[in-house]
Formats: C-alpha cells, structure tokens, sequence
C-alpha cells in the first residue's frame, strides 16, 4: 500500500482514512460550496426554453401522442424558472399523467 503511494506520488496520499485522490489538490467535499455558488449565479443566464417546451407539449397532447406530451412536459418542468409556469406545467402535467393512466 505505501509502495503505490510513493509510486503515484503526489497524486495519491494515504491518511488514516485510507487512500483519498486528490485532482489540483481540490477534494470532492471541498469542491461542493463552489459548486452551489455557481449554480445560483447561473440562474438568469441563458434563454429561457420552458416556453418552447410547453408549446411543443401542447402540440402532441392535441395531436393525441401523449407519451411524447408527457416527455416534453418533464423537460419543461426540468427548464421552468418562474413560479407561474411551474404551477401551470404541473397542472397539465398532472392532467397527461391522469389520462395515460386511465388509458393503460
């Protein structure tokens, strides 16, 4: 065990633990505070693409493919970012999940 550690030298250290790898001396359990930092700054970026999803989910529900509505409600729910449309999406949601489940 300790002739692996000095063989990959700095790469991987042995504590009392147990061996831990270490990337750019970065931990995974150090790397979570920025990780949740980054997310929260990257809220208003981008287009907004729940719309385009719901748009298309409505589609394949008039159309009668609600397998495919349903797919494309998940998505829209996964992209929503106002409470608004989270609450409509869910609605519809609900209702597609309800109507699959009868028809099966």
């Amino acid at each position: 065990m300790i002739i692996l550690a000095l063989a990959a030298g700095p790469v991987l250290t042995v504590s009392l633990d147990g061996p831990q790898a270490k990337g750019q001396n970065i931990t995974a359990y150090e790397s979570g505070q920025a990780q949740t930092a980054r997310t929260g700054a990257s809220v208003g970026q981008g287009p907004n693409i729940s719309a385009k999803y719901l748009k298309q989910a409505r589609q394949y529900r008039d159309q009668g493919r609600y397998e495919l509505a349903r797919q494309s409600y998940t998505q829209a729910l996964s992209t929503c970012r106002s409470a608004e449309d989270l609450a409509v999406i869910e609605k519809e949601l609900g209702g597609i999940e309800l109507l699959l489940r009868t028809m099966r």
